[in-house]
């Protein structure tokens, strides 16, 4: 065998140390700007949520109970919604989450993959409605999210894995248009993004539908209280990704009471 000299091994690990220098100073790179994205999309969905923050003062002049100055009330506002962002069709929140995002739609699906619900380019995307399921008051609708690492946008989703969480959060709140509306979860489960049996995007009649609910109930990793819909119920399905091989987390969700604020 032929032995490297000692100036070519000084001169190999003199490479092998400036690769590895170039390589370390990138992935600081990328995780700096990875943060600063994250903070700012942060600052940005907060000052979101402050647009229906209103102070809750004066109290009441029939003797009920008053507020401080300093309390705070979120009302919804869909016309200052649509403000910020024309496609704006509702908003999501979860309780103790989170999940607290405008939910918006867009004539192409890939569109909020890479667009934040201000409609500048970003990676987090928006929380959006399938356009193939017209709407969020049509009998069903596929809302979209992604799964950042920094906890945001649907993150919590895959949280409906924990059997104390799904216990703890059986409701969204979710408003359409001008209205507020308590949806019920009734089943939580994973799949692959290929299931056309699940991600559907239309039923022929009330039979297809009722097999389609019966399908995706019995799929659920957890027993919900809040039982089965009918076919005469709004259904929402919320999706996840779990990783980069088409795995998803979904949580399906009815319609139930309008909430009047």
């Amino acid at each position: 065998m032929k032995r490297i000299n000692a100036k070519t091994y000084n001169l190999i690990r003199v490479l092998a140390l400036l690769v590895a220098a170039g390589v370390l100073i990138y992935a600081s790179y990328s995780l700096t700007n990875s943060y600063l994205g994250y903070k700012k999309d942060e600052a940005k969905y907060a000052a979101i949520n402050n647009m229906f923050e209103q102070d809750n003062t004066a109290g009441s002049s029939s003797g009920g109970l008053s507020y401080s100055s300093g309390n705070k009330k979120w009302v919804w506002n869909y016309k200052a919604m649509l403000k910020y962002n024309d496609e704006a069709i509702g908003y999501i929140k979860l309780d103790n989450s989170r999940i607290q995002y405008p939910i918006v739609q867009h004539s192409d699906n890939k569109f909020y993959l890479s667009h934040g619900s201000d409609k500048v380019s970003n990676g987090a995307g928006a929380i959006f409605v399938d356009t193939r399921t017209a709407s969020l008051d049509n009998r069903f609708a596929i809302v979209y999210g992604h799964n950042m690492l920094d906890g945001s946008m649907f993150a919590d989703i895959m949280d409906f894995r924990k059997k104390k969480f799904c216990k703890t959060h059986q409701t969204f709140d979710m408003y359409v248009g001008y209205k507020h509306y308590l949806y019920y979860v009734f089943s939580t489960f994973s799949t692959d993004s290929d299931n056309k049996k699940i991600y559907a995007f239309g039923f022929k009649d009330d039979a297809e539908y009722a097999n389609y609910i019966d399908s995706v109930y019995n799929k659920s990793t957890y027993h919900f209280a809040n039982g089965k819909p009918t076919v005469k119920d709004k259904i929402v399905l919320l999706s996840t990704c779990v990783d980069d091989y088409g795995n998803r987390q979904l949580v399906a969700l009815y319609r139930g009471e309008e909430v009047v604020d």
